[in-house]
């Protein structure tokens, strides 16, 4: 395997600039193979995680072979592996469950993190003064929530609860369920190779390969079965083949044409509901029906509950990708005197269907129960299980139906590179690649090119509606644009966007060398960065991507109407009411109506979208030291052009520094039965009343608006690297490296660069500092070595054949980030620096109650890190010698060797009662890559495992 960080070479592309190449092993005129066993056990290993007691418990089996042979002598060769895991892994649940008393309304005992009463407020006597912009709420009397106000299905759930196993973390009972379980999955993974040497022209090899995994986590409650914990899992597995010719032409020409194609899973396990389905939850009412029955190919689940943050009953998340594709490329190679030239076409289709999807969720918040709906002490008053008792739900539960979207691409390359050796000292490579690759299409037509609000929208247009007065002494009469109407893909244009025809990808490298030993490299390559590598967040997704493209229209996300002034509109009894019914999902027969009437949040690709692209340039100097060491250092540059989405129905957050709170206040609908509901077929239709602020945005018929595939946004990453190498010899080999990066990226800061598409430069939140080394080391004692070298056999069996391998990894910390609902008035470093006191919590304050205020606090500080990480891996291993042929290797290794704490980044929520403290096991995580506590690595206590090794 070699992995490349910036390729010149024109051949390399399809990438945003990185290289992985691997090549399967091939049989011989020999029979030669492995066999081997890996395995880990409880009794060898530390506590996988100190911070939440999860059990030693880490059991793995690994075993597999490998086999090379020749079929025919010279002719016909075969080469087959097979490989196979059992494992069954520690994990932990850490959660916050309700008390007995607050199961039965009773939160006079529970604590804020003051040590007084935290005190909960009845949301249906809130009340607004519109002029001032001040709210009231009443709070329950001595802290108790009547049975009678209980909603009665969430009433019910409330006693599904199991009881907390720990105090907490603090007095305010948080995290106060903690529980190891067991993860198990299963894995094995199968290729078979044949090659044939046809003739001395011509030789092809053809392989097949599969791979299969399964995983399923254990029941950390102590109920056998329970609807508020649903295990969950996932199943992932491939199939694969590939197919490569190799034509001689002659002494300085080749030609190679290669093929291959795969057939992936990734998919999503639980347990769904049965027959009944929702139903069985709803007893007397079938408001989903039109969601549910829409969504052919979905399974049901029971739906997840998001209660202060924390997730009960289903997942909340649910995937089933089955992405296909065929891929055929073919080149020629010829020596022309000091030229090497290569030309190339390629091509790739992709497709099969693919869903990926936030699941309906139900979100109990804190802040209902707290004593103002705007910018609430979330930290002191308020909570979410009283939020739960009453069923109360604001306007961010959201509906998500509709079927599995089928996406399917197609990719055409092209290059010619030329490798100019100039003189024995200097080579130069040039190159030029093309790249075309169609716009997402479905065969069916069912994607859709988006909004154009460029058209209007001619019954509205010439027949307004009456807009209150509150919002036109707000932004006059002027401000409002009557525009909109949603195009479909069809077979004259199947696309979702107009593809670019060209993408030149110029490249360009040198290799001079200075003298025998010494050497000094250049290049620079651009690569246009392919669409299904372009990944946006979005609400209802998880990534917008290929295989989770936009599907609105066909897909329908609806969700509970906005509090009132304050008030709920709804409860989990029935959380779509008359007021707010759940409408039908129409696909392609709501024509150009799709989103109006504020019928969710609308995404779409811009119809001229551009290439993201990167141009990287390095340069290395490489010195060959006596020992047989070399160092080399290497510098790297990234200047990318990402794409960005622009938002196109925001508020402008200067009218809520202006007028704050007052614009929470409830004014006559101008669209309540305005026209008919087949030409404005959202909710807007049926609510009465609404928000002033849901009116002050360009275009009040419709909900969010965004416009994806903007370019270009600017992304700029520099590493300096500093690497020592010794190949092996004399009875060691290392490897020691030092990388210092820094990355910065254009975002948008806060809400008004998101309102006025204003983008600013921001350093990334990696961690700067990355150092590795890596060693092996044979013990010089035995038969073949220096020491001992002619002692008798049974005597070298026992102490000859040693050898140890260790590998270091050590990073600084990265830099966590804060959100807005802050206000910062100090310096964050100041203090000592422990898990319980990570940062300066005091160097932040809660934004005022019922206050807008846009950001200006960072969205991190140089001066503050989060934990490090060092981690030590080591193998100590002794090898056996059988016959001439047969040799054994026996090995223990043991991962985090030292037992290492290593601690995740601090709390950096204001609201939580655990802020600025670092309290669990993790990692760095950073812009490219996720913080977590994988077992098996350093972040886990020490890992041991044994494994003996066959070779012939």
């Amino acid at each position: 395997m070699i992995v490349s960080q910036n390729s010149v070479d024109a051949e390399v592309g399809h990438s945003a600039g990185g290289l992985i190449s691997m090549t399967t092993k091939a049989g011989t005129n020999e029979w030669h193979g492995t066999g081997f066993y890996v395995g880990r056990y409880p009794w060898l290993s530390a506590e996988a995680d100190r911070t939440t007691f999860s059990q030693n418990s880490q059991r793995q089996h690994m075993m597999g072979f490998t086999l090379g042979n020749p079929i025919l002598k010279n002719k016909l060769f075969n080469f087959s592996s097979l490989e196979y895991w059992k494992v069954g892994y520690p994990n932990s649940y850490v959660n916050t469950v309700p008390t007995s008393l607050e199961q039965q309304g009773d939160f006079s005992q529970s604590y804020n993190i003051d040590g007084k009463t935290r005190t909960i407020f009845d949301p249906w006597t809130t009340q607004f003064n519109a002029a001032t912009g001040s709210v009231t709420v009443q709070p329950f009397a001595g802290n108790k929530i009547p049975s009678s106000r209980f909603d009665p299905l969430t009433g019910a759930l409330m006693k599904e609860f199991w009881s907390p196993n720990n105090p907490g973390d603090n007095i305010t009972g948080v995290n106060n369920y903690k529980k190891g379980f067991i993860e198990r999955y299963n894995y094995y993974n199968f290729s078979e190779r044949v090659d044939y040497n046809i003739s001395e022209k011509w030789k092809v090899f053809g392989r097949v390969s599969r791979y299969y995994t399964d995983d399923l986590a254990g029941n950390p409650t102590p109920l056998a079965t329970t609807r508020l914990y649903v295990p969950t899992g996932s199943v992932r597995g491939a199939w694969q083949g590939a197919g490569d010719a190799t034509w001689a032409v002659n002494s300085r020409t080749v030609v190679d044409m290669h093929g291959d194609w795969h057939d992936v899973i990734d998919a999503y396990v639980s347990t769904p509901l049965g027959s009944g389905g929702w139903s069985s939850i709803w007893t007397n009412s079938d408001w989903f029906k039109s969601y549910t029955s829409a969504s052919t190919g979905v399974p049901l689940y029971f739906p997840h509950l998001n209660i202060g943050g924390a997730g009960f009953g289903g997942g909340g998340f649910y995937w089933d990708q089955r992405p296909k594709g065929e891929a055929f490329s073919a080149k020629i190679s010829q020596q022309r005197g000091s030229h090497y030239l290569k030309a190339g076409l390629e091509y790739r289709k992709t497709y099969g269907v693919s869903y990926v999807s936030s699941t309906t969720n139900f979100n109990f918040n804190t802040a209902l129960t707290a004593n103002t709906f705007n910018n609430p002490d979330t930290l002191h008053l308020g909570d979410q299980w009283a939020t739960f008792l009453l069923g109360a739900l604001d306007g961010s539960s959201q509906m998500i139906g509709g079927p599995a979207p089928d996406p399917h691409m197609q990719f055409w390359g092209m290059f010619f590179q030329d490798d100019w050796k100039l003189s024995r000292r200097i080579t130069l490579n040039l190159g030029l690649r093309n790249e075309y690759e169609t716009a997402w299409y479905d065969p069916a037509h069912n994607f859709s090119r988006g909004l154009d609000l460029s058209q209007p929208i001619p019954q509205i247009a010439g027949n307004p509606p009456q807009m209150p007065a509150g919002a036109t002494s707000v932004v006059g009469n002027n401000y409002w644009k009557w525009n909109g109407q949603w195009q479909w893909t069809t077979s004259s244009h199947p696309g979702m966007w107009n593809a670019p025809k060209l993408a030149l990808q110029p490249r360009a490298g040198i290799a001079f060398r200075l003298d025998d030993k010494t050497s000094i490299r250049a290049g620079y390559a651009r690569y246009t960065i392919p669409n299904e590598f372009n990944l946006s967040g979005f609400p209802g997704f998880e990534t917008v991507s290929f295989l989770e493209p936009p599907y609105f229209g066909v897909t329908s996300y609806q969700n509970t109407a906005p509090l009132l002034q304050g008030v709920p509109q709804q409860t989990f009894s029935l959380p779509f009411p008359p007021s707010n019914p759940l409408l039908p999902i129409l696909g392609k027969g709501a024509g150009t109506t799709v989103g109006r009437g504020q019928n969710g949040p609308l995404l779409w690709y811009k119809q001229d979208l551009q290439k993201a692209y990167n141009e990287r340039l390095n340069i290395s100097f490489e010195r060959q030291l006596p020992g047989q060491i070399v160092v080399n250092a290497s510098y790297f540059t990234n200047f990318g052009r990402q794409l960005y989405n622009k938002s196109l129905n925001n508020i402008d957050p200067q009218l809520q520094l202006k007028y704050q709170n007052t614009l929470n206040q409830n004014v006559p609908n101008p669209f309540y039965h305005y026209l008919n509901q087949t030409l404005l077929p959202g909710p807007l239709f049926n609510q009465q009343t609404v928000p002033l602020s849901s009116l002050l945005v360009p275009y009040p018929q419709y909900s969010a608006l965004a416009e994806f595939g903007h370019c270009c946004a600017g992304e700029r990453y520099n590493s300096l690297e500093l690497r020592a190498q010794k190949v092996f010899s004399k009875g060691y080999n290392f490897l020691f490296a030092y990388v210092y990066i820094r990355e910065r990226s254009q975002i948008y800061f806060n809400d008004q660069d998101v309102f006025s598409s204003h983008l600013r430069w921001q350093d990334s939140d990696q961690p700067h500092h990355r150092f590795s080394a890596a060693s092996t080391y044979e013990f010089p004692i035995g038969r073949g070595r220096r020491h001992l070298n002619s002692i008798a056999k049974p005597v070298d069996s026992l102490i000859g054949g040693w050898k140890i391998v260790g590998v270091v990894t050590a990073i600084t910390g990265d830099y966590p980030r804060f959100g807005p609902t802050m206000i910062v008035n100090g310096n964050p470093c100041s203090g000592g620096r422990n898990p319980q006191h990570w940062f300066n919590p005091a160097a932040f304050s809660q934004i005022p109650e019922n206050t807008y205020v846009l950001r200006a606090n960072p969205w991190q500080f140089g001066c503050l890190t989060g934990p490090g990480f060092f981690d030590l891996d080591a193998t100590l291993s002794k090898s056996f010698k059988i016959t001439e042929r047969i040799k054994t290797e026996f090995k223990m290794a043991a991962y985090n060797a030292t037992n290492r704490l290593n601690r995740g980044d601090p709390d950096t929520n204001i609201y939580s009662s655990t802020f600025g403290q670092a309290l669990y096991q993790g990692s760095p995580g950073g812009t490219f890559g996720q913080q977590g506590a994988t077992y098996g690595t350093g972040n886990a206590g020490r890992q041991v495992e044994l494994g003996l090794k066959i070779i012939f």
